[in-house]
């Protein structure tokens, strides 16, 4: 499908070092954390899907569901957004993207709900010799909340296959780019990548995977669409740029309106 925007690339920003940063946080209460994003974060405490996880819901599912190739489409995405010095990223998954990336100069911060998938994440990239142990830290906190004040300004943030997970309408799970654009630097972007459910078709497969996805709670995203996110971003930055690739939205967006 043909991108609603053509989208340009740019380089790493150097910086000349890279401070480390001590964060501390608590581990989501109750009360922070809601029933249905909790139940989202619980599914991915599955040993097996973590396994498969790249196999399968980054490969079979969205090069073929969602029509869009994660090697050849949302990892060259990812990558163009990483900036030298500090980086954000949250929802992590498997920490595929992160892996696939070059991180030198790059101080990594991981933000997710659930504790396995930080530590899986952690090690991986550790052992595959991303970054050292000592050079990266994990943030156990629901992002719906602002990020503890001991965090860094960061260069850039990363919120890929996460917003369609999240629970709500697009205006609910949008509220985050409230807060997170006063952890950006000024110069700092913000990307992303999520699957939308409205103004985009699907095909068998990729109605089938939406169907259960959103039966089990791992997504809530039918009524989601590329006009509300734009909106959305518009409203918090200067500078938005999106595009659709099958029934992905693919974003990036920059200047933090403070």
């Amino acid at each position: 499908m043909a991108a609603t925007s053509v989208l340009t690339q740019r380089p790493l920003t150097a910086t000349s070092s890279v401070p480390k940063v001590t964060i501390r946080a608590e581990s989501p209460t109750r009360a922070a954390t809601s029933e249905a994003s909790a139940r989202g974060a619980a599914i991915y405490s599955h040993s097996l899907l973590l396994a498969i996880y790249d196999w399968w819901v980054l490969g079979i599912v969205s090069t073929y569901a969602w029509a869009c190739s994660v090697p050849h489409v949302i990892l060259p995405w990812f990558r163009s957004n990483v900036r030298k010095g500090q980086h954000l990223d949250i929802g992590v998954g498997t920490g595929y993207h992160l892996a696939k990336t070059d991180l030198s100069g790059v101080q990594v911060t991981l933000a997710d709900l659930n504790q396995e998938v930080l530590d899986a994440t952690k090690n991986r990239l550790v052992s595959e010799g991303k970054v050292k142990a000592d050079e990266i830290r994990c943030l156990l906190h629901d992002i719906t909340r602002p990020l503890p004040s001991s965090c860094p300004k960061f260069n850039s943030i990363s919120l890929y296959y996460l917003l369609h997970c999240m629970p709500g309408p697009v205006p609910a799970k949008t509220a985050i780019f409230a807060h997170l654009k006063y952890s950006l630097t000024p110069d700092g972007v913000i990307s992303g990548a999520s699957i939308l459910g409205k103004g985009v078709r699907f095909n068998l497969f990729g109605r089938i995977i939406m169907t259960f996805g959103n039966w089990n709670g791992m997504f809530d995203n039918l009524a989601d669409n590329k006009e509300d996110f734009e909106e959305a971003l518009r409203e918090h930055f200067d500078e938005v740029e999106v595009k659709v690739q099958g029934v992905i939205l693919i974003w990036r967006a920059s200047k933090p309106k403070i």
